[in-house]
């Protein structure tokens, strides 16, 4: 089994580097920065962690390219990728949050199709002409730097049509949320059928299984703040909570305690509900979810978040149970 691990960009400037430095040492393959509204950006800090590596794969999981044109991914993304000394990785998503600047949501699967061929082109040393119907580049567009490296992109989704489209077009799927073997095998299925659609060979296209996680010694302290860090994206899961039948009254719950302050009704957030997206717990629960994803075939898992209430704990905590494998 392979192991990834997502940071967000709410840490302190100097824990990034640290971090991906003792990652890399406890054999993780790859180190991302979760791209995400009034967090810190993720480009200066992907080349802090590549200044600070040598060996694992550095990138924004995922960036959008609505809130930032294809191009200027590409351009950042070919940066990294000579900083780095070509262990570049992108990922890319709808994006979200959009109505915290007073926008709808533009984003399309056509668009992400659209804005994935535009930065392998540009990133790859090619150029335009390129006449999509989200996204175009004019016969002269092309980046005046680089490594001109196929650099690996993935998508993230977490629905049926963006994981054929991953299988499809990407080089994976990055499906976020993903603790219990039950969704993330239908993903997976789907990514795989994409792929055979699109004439690829099996394993072409890899599944990553991506679990926000909050572990610390203290097991019940771990589980009691995770519920919080759930509530944040909870209401948003949609068809995974639809798949696993969650109550409508815990996603309105969670729901209460974000939009209106009452953190009351974290309490009311299953421990089903906790386990089906998080790995939220101490070195036991790790072991156990582990586990069940690989009797159910996944062989690439993430770990995302802040980790626990001490990042740089949670990290060893997460490091010996995947070397203890």
């Amino acid at each position: 089994m392979e192991y990834f691990l997502q940071l967000h960009g709410n840490l302190p400037i100097d824990a990034y580097p640290a971090l991906a430095a003792r990652a890399e040492e406890l054999g993780f393959e790859d180190v991302s920065l979760h791209d995400v509204l009034f967090r810190r950006p993720v480009w200066p800090v992907l080349c802090d962690m590549a200044r600070a590596t040598s060996r694992v794969l550095i990138g924004p999981n995922v960036t959008h390219p609505y809130l930032s044109h294809p191009v200027q991914i590409a351009a950042n993304l070919a940066h990294l990728d000579e900083l780095s000394g070509g262990r570049a990785v992108l990922g890319l998503g709808r994006g979200s949050m959009y109505e915290m600047v007073g926008q709808e949501n533009p984003a399309s699967l056509a668009g992400l199709r659209e804005a994935v061929d535009v930065v392998r082109a540009l990133v790859g040393g090619g150029s335009g002409p390129y006449e999509g119907e989200v996204f175009q580049l004019r016969k002269d567009a092309r980046l005046h730097f680089g490594t001109g490296r196929r650099v690996p992109v993935y998508l993230g989704a977490l629905g049926p049509k963006g994981a054929r489209l991953a299988g499809a077009h990407c080089d994976g799927l990055r499906a976020a949320a993903q603790w219990h073997p039950g969704y993330a095998g239908l993903l997976k299925e789907h990514m795989e059928a994409g792929a055979k659609e699109a004439g690829r060979a099996p394993g072409e296209a890899q599944f990553v299984a991506e679990n926000w996680t909050f572990v610390h010694p203290d097991r019940e302290l771990a589980r009691r703040e995770a519920r919080a860090l759930l509530a944040t994206f909870l209401p948003a899961l949609g068809a995974p909570l639809a798949f696993h039948g969650v109550p409508e009254s815990e996603r309105e719950a969670a729901l209460a305690a974000k939009r209106d302050g009452a953190t009351e009704r974290l309490a009311e957030i299953s421990d089903r509900t906790l386990d089906l997206f998080m790995a939220a717990g101490d070195a036991g629960d790790l072991r156990a979810g582990l586990d069940r994803l690989e009797a159910a075939g996944i062989t690439a898992v993430s770990f995302s978040g802040q980790l626990g209430p001490d990042t740089a704990l949670a990290l060893e905590i997460i490091g010996e149970a995947i070397n203890g494998r």
